[in-house]
């Protein structure tokens, strides 16, 4: 279960980087979505962090 909680950790940290890279390209360029998929990238990075949590306690 370590393993699946490592797995989802990296992926929260590579949609968080996602969300950063998508919030300082949207002060340069006008973002066609309204901001709604950073949104989504960070909730998705918070919830896979979230739900991680729990799984670090399984041995």
């Amino acid at each position: 279960m370590t393993g699946l909680a490592l797995a989802m950790d990296v992926a929260a940290v590579g949609f968080f980087a996602w969300f950063v890279v998508l919030r300082t390209r949207g002060r340069t360029v006008p973002a066609s979505d309204g901001g709604g998929q950073s949104v989504a990238s960070l909730l998705i990075a918070v919830s896979l962090a979230l739900l991680s949590v729990s799984l670090w306690s399984i041995p």
